[in-house]
């Protein structure tokens, strides 16, 4: 990094921080307050994630990996290799729509927790210590609800090849729609509260501002994208599962700073919540009794259709895309899933130039892109 300006001195912080689980160096330039440039190291817990894969034993095996890269977007990782899987197949016809439907319901609530965890860390970095704590018990409250019938606080082990490997019956789902209501709707209040707060607001506002030409240039991704007035949103773009019936509407912002992330996450806890409604009256009106009565069974899948499979899946930061070729008879000796935060972590070092040291962390919150699925 060179020196720009007369005055101007570089510091580093990382790889381990304080408070912070992942490992990412930053390289800061700046004159006092003022960062001039930023400069942005991953690498230090690489996991070598595509031969890990290849040396797998079965394909069960390979999306226990796949969810395991990074714990907050396992479901929707786990999703995005499912259906590249069953695409080489050909089984996305044959995925029964009961199926489909649940698999939208558990990407929709990993959505909402990751949302309200985010805002917990958002009031945080504004120093709104009581609004974060409870954002974050109600986020606890999600992930105790899922391991209570789920066996797993991040949504790990539900996905598999075909459907969902879960036993859950209508009233296990009617319980755990009632009860995600419940906590979303105590979460609006505290949100209603902190838009009254001028310090929270302030902050946020102008802070870590892109420009849509910015973002187009670097291809943003998911929150970070519609904050600055573009929808990528592959549900609405490119429907998959059955989003293309949900009538989903676009969630933009345009001025491209903290705030308008803000905006969008909460935005998107209600829309969340409204799929969940769209998808639990699906299951009553499809009669749905249990997840064991339309499971695909690979083994009367014989043939694949195609030289490579490709799935996707939005997850709660942007799109998680999954390639899948040289198939062994085992295990897919070829994936390559990319996560939206390669792309973002580049914006988030432009919109921290020329920004107050002191906003660092509030803008850092806002992006909330993950060291991990960067280091896979």
């Amino acid at each position: 990094m060179q020196k720009k300006f007369l005055g101007d001195y570089e510091f580093i912080w990382g790889p381990v921080r304080k408070g912070v689980n992942e490992s990412i160096l930053y390289e800061f330039l700046s004159s006092g307050e003022e960062l001039h440039n930023l400069d942005i190291t991953f690498g230090y817990k690489k996991r070598d994630v595509r031969n890990v894969l290849a040396e797998k034993g079965n394909l069960y095996e390979q999306v226990l990996v796949v969810e395991r890269i990074s714990g907050l977007h396992a479901f929707s990782a786990s999703l995005s290799y499912c259906l590249s899987v069953e695409n080489f197949f050909g089984l996305a016809d044959k995925i029964h729509k009961n199926l489909q439907i649940l698999r939208m319901f558990f990407a929709e609530a990993e959505r909402i927790r990751n949302h309200i965890e985010n805002l917990s860390e958002i009031a945080e970095s504004t120093y709104i210590q009581v609004p974060s704590a409870m954002y974050a018990y109600y986020a606890e409250m999600l992930k105790q609800l899922f391991v209570k019938f789920l066996n797993s606080r991040y949504l790990m082990g539900i996905n598999m090849i075909g459907g969902v490997r879960k036993n859950l019956s209508l009233n296990d789902m009617e319980f755990i729609f009632n009860s995600v209501k419940s906590i979303v709707n105590s979460v609006q209040e505290i949100i209603k509260k902190n838009m009254e707060t001028k310090s929270h607001i302030d902050r946020l506002k102008t802070t870590g501002k892109i420009d849509m030409k910015t973002a187009k240039r670097f291809c943003a991704k998911g929150v970070v994208a519609k904050s600055a007035g573009i929808n990528p949103d592959l549900r609405i773009k490119r429907p998959y599962l059955l989003y293309g019936d949900t009538k989903l509407n676009s969630i933009i912002f345009n001025d491209g700073d903290a705030f308008s992330r803000y905006m969008v996450r909460i935005g998107e806890i209600t829309q969340s919540l409204s799929i969940l409604d769209y998808c639990l009256e699906m299951l009553k009106k499809n009669r749905f009794n249990n997840t064991s009565d339309y499971f695909v069974n690979m083994k009367e899948i014989d043939e694949r259709t195609k030289k490579h499979g490709f799935g996707y899946a939005e997850s709660s930061e942007g799109p998680i895309f999954c390639y899948a070729a040289d198939f062994d008879g085992s295990v897919f000796k070829k994936i390559n899933i990319k996560y939206p935060f390669g792309n973002n972590y580049k914006l988030f070092a432009c919109g921290v130039k020329n920004t107050m040291m002191m906003d660092f962390n509030i803008n850092e919150t806002s992006y909330n892109f993950s060291v991990a699925a960067a280091d896979k």
